[in-house]
């Protein structure tokens, strides 16, 4: 799994399975993220909002 990957499916407006949420949070609280590529899934996540499921995998 590569963040590119999310980023890119996030801001197309597609909702990120449970696999990649715990991806992106294990990564990032591991140093393996780097902040740009957060700030832009953030970013993508701000303008596309996130579904139910999504939320509920986030949270």
């Amino acid at each position: 799994m590569r963040m590119i990957d999310l980023i890119e499916k996030k801001r197309d407006g597609q909702p990120l399975s449970n696999s990649e949420i715990r991806f992106f949070i294990n990564g990032f609280t591991a140093g393996d993220i780097p902040d740009y590529q957060a700030s832009a899934l953030l970013m993508a996540i701000f303008f596309q909002g996130m579904n139910r499921a999504e939320t509920v995998n986030l949270t």
